[in-house]
């Protein structure tokens, strides 16, 4: 009977020593896993940040390069108005000219030199 009780006494203790091991393996997997849990999330956290900055950085590019492209047009439709103006103050000048010429050809009462047959005494 004594035995009996001692060995009741024994896988008691055995028992309550795997209960115990197996508590130990559960608590330490479950931190091991919170752990790699808390190392997802941080690492989810830093890639968004990093997405983030990227496409601020894309943004902030392609207002560069759209302010360029506005300036380039800018540009092209200063220079076409200024070649516009450069154009019309030659007509200007060389209608002057041939209304100047015109008057002393009429005050002299002769004819150009050169007239393409248009002013031919017939």
């Amino acid at each position: 009977m004594a035995q009996e009780i001692r060995k009741e006494v024994i896988q008691c203790r055995v028992n309550t020593w795997e209960t115990k091991q197996k508590a130990k393996v559960d608590n330490k997997a479950d931190k091991m896993k919170a752990i790699n849990e808390e190392k997802k999330n941080a690492s989810e956290i830093d890639l968004e940040a990093l997405g983030k900055k990227i496409e601020t950085k894309v943004e902030k590019l392609r207002h560069k390069e759209l302010e360029k492209m506005k300036n380039k047009e800018a540009h092209s439709i200063k220079v076409i108005e200024d070649t516009k103006v450069k154009i019309e103050a030659k007509r200007t000048h060389g209608l002057q000219k041939v209304e100047k010429k015109a008057e002393k050809f009429r005050g002299s009462n002769s004819l150009p030199t050169k007239c393409f047959g248009v002013c031919a005494d017939d």
